[in-house]
């Protein structure tokens, strides 16, 4: 029987859903600062729905980003709440999960090359992964260039932990600095993650990708966004100009990832708008056939 780990859902996105009253560019660690609660809750519902790793609530919240906002002097503060709020879901539930810690894009999600340089976004990646010092893996995620990927690689290889890295392609099926999938795999290849993927992508182009990733890679997968477009968020809007597809219901992504495992995928999972109700349906039709495990599994 074939193992797959099975990630939470669209987190950030579910959890700012569900605060309509709060508007902000820090996305769901502005409702979090504000509404712990309903942060807590939302990762009890994607424990209740079957995942087996569960990310904590801190995407926005990069040094960079949280500068920006004047609320760099709180970034100890925002990641011991978010740890809190998974820590106290897991126990609540009972539930025998992994936490990830997140290594997202430093400046935004969606663009394109960093005016920056491998040590500077090495050393602010160090500094996000020592701020989750109890985490049971890391996710490196929606890298949209290869430099980026390389310095998040880097400094998450030196936790000791596992780790898996994920792209975003575009609709050409490249890298937003129009770096290619090849490229991007070429370029984390030598720091050995655990897995490498696509997330935040559109269905169809991760569809497309994943049977050329499981012959490149030894443990591949992915889990797309349910966005009709990502464009305005690219060009520096908030997460309010963002629409949900209406054609992505729980069983049609359900058979979307299966299509994904059928082509290699061994990690699998929601991104943004894929809510608890689509990891639902996902683990009691998975559960069937396959062992869902923990990414930390992964061998």
């Amino acid at each position: 029987m074939t193992s797959i780990a099975l990630l939470d859902g669209g987190l950030g996105q579910e959890i700012y859903q569900r605060a309509p009253q709060v508007s902000s560019r820090l996305w769901s660690v502005a409702v979090m600062l504000e509404h712990p609660d309903i942060v807590k809750g939302v990762h009890k519902d994607f424990i209740r729905a079957g995942a087996k790793t569960h990310t904590l609530n801190t995407y926005p919240a990069t040094p960079t980003r949280l500068a920006k906002a004047g609320l760099l002097d709180s970034i100890d503060t925002i990641y011991r709440q978010a740890f809190f709020a998974l820590q106290q879901a897991i126990d609540e539930t009972g539930e025998d999960v992994d936490i990830a810690g997140c290594l997202p894009p430093l400046v935004g999600s969606y663009l394109g090359q960093p005016q920056r340089s491998f040590e500077d976004m090495k050393a602010e990646f160090a500094h996000m992964a020592r701020l989750q010092p109890d985490v049971d893996v890391f996710l490196i995620e929606t890298m949209s260039n290869t430099l980026e990927a390389r310095a998040a690689c880097a400094a998450a290889r030196e936790q000791g932990k596992p780790y898996g890295v994920a792209f975003r392609l575009e609709a050409d099926g490249n890298l937003r600095s129009g770096e290619s999938l090849n490229e991007a795999m070429r370029a984390v290849a030598d720091y050995a993650p655990t897995a490498v993927m696509l997330n935040c992508c559109d269905p169809a182009v991760l569809t497309t990708a994943m049977p050329h990733m499981a012959r490149s890679y030894h443990t591949v997968g992915g889990y797309a966004n349910a966005f009709k477009s990502v464009d305005d968020m690219a060009k520096g809007s908030k997460a309010d100009a963002l629409e949900a597809r209406e054609d992505l219901s729980p069983l049609v992504h359900t058979e979307r990832v299966q299509q994904w495992i059928a082509d290699g995928a061994l990690v699998v999972g929601g991104c943004c708008e894929i809510t608890p109700a689509h990891i639902q349906h996902l683990a009691q039709t998975l559960e069937q056939s396959h062992a869902i495990i923990k990414f930390s599994q992964l061998g």
